[in-house]
């Protein structure tokens, strides 16, 4: 039975995917924020914010892959 392992290839794929869809659906997320009743902030003012929060994430994964070690070969056992 040949069973596949998910790499850190694979995490990295899935976790740059991820950020996509999040930059994706930030504009409309950021407007039904500011749709709320409670809140009294501009929809502008929300996305920057969390424009900001998604750009410290990219930092921080590609401070991670670059001090990350591939190993390209695969392992079986």
């Amino acid at each position: 039975m040949d069973k596949k392992t998910v790499g850190p290839k694979e995490g990295l794929a899935f976790g740059i995917i991820g950020l996509g869809l999040l930059m994706a659906f930030m504009p409309s997320a950021a407007q039904q924020i500011a749709d709320l009743d409670f809140i009294e902030s501009e929809p502008f003012a929300i996305l920057l914010g969390a424009t900001y929060v998604l750009a410290l994430l990219v930092i921080l994964a590609g401070v991670v892959v670059l001090v990350s070690k591939f190993d390209n070969t695969d392992q079986e056992e």
